[in-house]
């Protein structure tokens, strides 16, 4: 038994003098100081006592290759220390939310009849819930080949239109938020464990790791239905804008209308001002 004791030793000692005289290099530890150690980087010990110096230069460099080796190995282990800590409170982070609760419209006589279904997740009845409760503009035929560039009524058809067609893609866009935020809840419930879960297992660098990844895929998608609602609510402003715009620019053709009136037949808009445009003078409108 000693015999094979001690034939398993050899290899095992001469792997060991070979790693001390040829040491291996080690691969970065990415994270925390970035550390790495690598033995190849220094003059190892065979090297320094194969080198045709003094004894007492060879032991002040093997002082020093050692003290390099020792200053490491501190580094490793307080990158060791760093990791193995954790927070003892997590319940401090956690914030306080709330759902979009769902909406209660009432109806007397089918005016809102599918409007509350809409806003809490039917995205298929968008459009019609819409067309319901609001009236109807008609087809504007009476406007014959009028366009919106010189009919104040057919630019206020048009803008109809488009009231129409932002606000059933709007009610479509507030379903599916409702509907996907139900959805979610169940993945977002077992981030929120995962994260604030004190035991080992949730707890070493990958599983952190992993929440940090899950968190950023919410915080996306998340990014992603706002980006939605953000882009209803600009359609919305702009077209509010348009409203306002048409009303202005039917007032000046209205002043236009009246300067022009004032300018051919003053005496039937204004006597009192007859003479005075006859003779070269103009009249505000």
């Amino acid at each position: 038994m000693r015999l094979k004791k001690k034939w398993l030793a050899v290899p095992l000692l001469l792997g060991i003098g070979y790693l001390a005289v040829n040491p291996q290099p080690l691969y970065a530890l990415w994270g925390i100081g970035d550390i790495v150690f690598d033995p190849t980087s220094y003059d190892t010990f065979g090297e320094i006592w194969g080198q045709d110096i003094s004894n007492g230069a060879k032991l002040m460099e093997t002082y020093n290759q050692t003290v390099k080796i020792v200053q490491n190995g501190l580094q490793m282990y307080n990158l060791g220390m760093s990791m193995a800590q954790r927070v003892q409170n997590k319940n401090v982070w956690k914030m306080a939310a709330f759902a979009v609760g769902n909406e209660i419209t009432q109806t007397h006589y089918n005016e809102t009849m599918n409007w509350s279904a809409v806003m809490n997740g039917d995205v298929l009845n968008a459009g019609r819930a819409w067309q319901q409760s609001t009236l109807y503009g008609g087809n504007a035929g009476y406007l014959g080949n009028s366009t919106a560039a010189n009919s104040n009524r057919m630019s206020q058809f048009a803008t109809l239109q488009l009231l129409d067609q932002t606000s059933q893609r709007c009610a479509q866009i507030l379903a599916n938020y409702k509907s996907t935020q139900d959805q979610n809840q169940a993945a977002e419930d077992r981030l929120e464990s995962d994260t604030f879960d004190q035991t080992d297992a949730k707890n070493s660098m990958v599983a952190v790791l992993n929440v940090l990844s899950g968190g950023r895929v919410h915080l996306q998608t998340q990014q992603k239905a706002n980006g939605n609602l953000q882009a209803c609510l600009a359609e919305q402003n702009t077209l509010q804008a348009k409203v306002q715009r048409d009303k202005l620019a039917a007032e000046q053709n209205w002043y236009s209308d009246i300067a022009s009136a004032k300018a051919s037949s003053p005496g039937l808009i204004d006597p009192d001002q007859t003479a005075f445009i006859v003779g070269g003078g103009y009249l505000e409108p």
